[in-house]
């Protein structure tokens, strides 16, 4: 698997030409794929996200463009799971790989640099998964939250006992 490409910065190899990167999710477990790709389509900086089943990836048109970022989640059967994911990269063609697992312990072959993929638990919150997604595609980090402008400070507010 090859999961650079030399001589180009990453942020070219990485957007597409609208300036938006494309993602494939591929996950046995529907709801996982599923909220994994309402995560990534939230995201700025990444325009579209196709989930895809395992089971269609061979009919899959080569011709589509190589996604920016293909999620991967390992089934518990690791051996079936690493010819999925050879498959996978040899269909799509990702340029980065972000790998889920139920296993914790499960780290990437040799060879696969951390700037082009990385491994995360399947239990791991939304704002680690969207860390490593921002990381690997090198989006801008995102901002934080603005209070509403209505907001009473909390120090103001007078307890729900005074109420009473």
């Amino acid at each position: 698997m090859s999961w650079t490409n030399r001589g180009t910065p990453a942020p070219a190899q990485v957007l597409e030409c609208g300036g938006e990167a494309h993602a494939v999710v591929i996950d046995d477990m529907p709801m996982y794929r599923h909220g994994i790709a309402r995560l990534l389509g939230e995201m700025p900086g990444i325009g579209r996200v196709e989930p895809v089943e395992t089971e269609a990836l061979a009919a899959r048109n080569l011709r589509l463009p190589a996604p920016a970022l293909l999620v991967f989640g390992m089934p518990p059967e690791l051996a079936e799971g690493w010819n999925q994911l050879r498959l996978a990269s040899l269909v799509l063609r990702p340029r980065r790989l972000l790998l889920i697992s139920d296993n914790m312990w499960l780290r990437l072959p040799p060879g696969l640099d951390a700037r082009f993929a990385r491994t995360l638990c399947r239990s791991a919150s939304l704002a680690t998964i969207e860390r490593d997604v921002r990381a690997l595609l090198d989006l801008p980090l995102a901002a934080p939250a603005r209070p509403e402008p209505d907001a009473v400070p909390t120090g103001l507010r007078r307890p729900f006992h005074a109420f009473a």
